[in-house]
């Protein structure tokens, strides 16, 4: 059971109701010049900006590189679910956070509810002319060649994604699309959580997994307020 963890962790370390909002508003028609790496550090949330969340650099992220889709169809997918991006953007931060462990729930649950900790991988990129278009549209044609799953390796480990499913996307950007994954692992089902936005060119990538649940197999609920507050740093 262990094993299961430490896999989901190092993909995540090293890494509307049918899922899009509304698809393109039209905001956005004439794409305003890609942020630069400096702009998207300016706009990346920070720690103290989520209520309920450590926001951090990451201890060690994923390269497009080390990543190998089983098929075409679904490597947008398999891209975003262990944290790295999309095509090519032209700049791209990094910031991993992780829900804060309330004293008191530790303290009646015995210590194990620290394994109840939700830790997402976010990247903020950016993308020249219509590019990040192009990226909303592929992951939503992605999800549903690759619903019944994939294959990926990661780094050189295997993984068989079992399950791609849409779900509620958040509101509130140009575009939107969240997903759900289930993978296997050592017999045991892993979820995982990807929620990708558009405001003009830039995406944000949110790759999310809960440590409990990587070991149980039971479902978690995406934080949305990581999303929100992101959102809220690019208007």
């Amino acid at each position: 059971m262990a094993g299961v963890a430490a896999l989901s962790l190092t993909l995540l370390a090293a890494c509307s109701d049918s899922g899009e909002s509304g698809g393109d508003t039209g905001k956005g028609g004439s794409e305003a010049p890609a942020l630069s790496a400096a702009d998207l550090e300016k706009a990346v949330i920070k720690d103290g900006d989520v209520d309920g969340h450590k926001v951090a650099e990451p201890t060690a992220t994923i390269d497009r590189k080390d990543v190998k889709p089983g098929s075409d169809a679904c490597a947008p997918v398999a891209y975003a679910m262990v944290g790295s991006v999309v095509d090519e953007p032209s700049a791209t931060v990094q910031r991993e956070t992780s829900a804060e462990i309330d004293p008191a729930k530790a303290a009646k649950s015995g210590g194990t509810s620290g394994l109840d900790v939700t830790r997402v991988l976010l990247r903020l990129s950016a993308y020249d002319g219509a590019a990040a278009r192009t990226v909303m549209k592929s992951l939503a044609t992605s999800a549903e060649a690759c619903a019944n799953g994939f294959k990926v390796t990661v780094d050189g480990t295997a993984q068989d994604v079992t399950k791609v499913s849409t779900a509620t996307a958040p509101q509130g950007a140009d575009e939107a699309i969240a997903l759900d994954y289930l993978s296997e692992a050592e017999g045991t089902k892993i979820p995982m959580k990807v929620v990708v936005f558009r405001k003009g060119g830039t995406l944000g990538y949110f790759t999310a997994i809960n440590i409990a649940s990587a070991a149980t197999g039971k479902d978690f609920e995406f934080p949305a307020e990581v999303v929100k507050a992101q959102m809220a740093k690019l208007s």
